[in-house]
């Protein structure tokens, strides 16, 4: 008796809490610049703001690493792909019944 009244009120407990769904994936940013060094940094910059983004949609956006940025030549400079390890958690709040 006194083990279900513990179990539902746990129950209850975890039915009020927001939950998340986290999902950890690789993601490519891409930018331009004049040089390597540049286009690395742009492509930096892309992914910290997508991190940022995230806030204002309910997310909670992660880098999880520093990346591996390529670069090839491009017409008057060079084009880099910065690959990332990332973490993407959307929040969900329990709809009041």
């Amino acid at each position: 008796m006194r083990l279900t009244a513990v179990s539902l009120a746990i129950s209850a407990l975890l039915l009020a809490a927001p939950t998340a769904h986290a999902q950890d994936a690789r993601k490519s940013f891409s930018a331009q610049g004049a040089d390597e060094k540049s286009a690395c940094d742009a492509a930096n910059k892309q992914a910290r703001d997508w991190a940022k983004q995230g806030k204002s949609q309910g997310r909670a956006r992660q880098l999880l690493d520093d990346g591996k940025c390529a670069c090839t030549a491009a017409a008057g400079g060079q084009s880099c792909t910065l690959d990332v390890a990332v973490r993407d958690e959307q929040h969900e709040e329990e709809e009041e019944r």
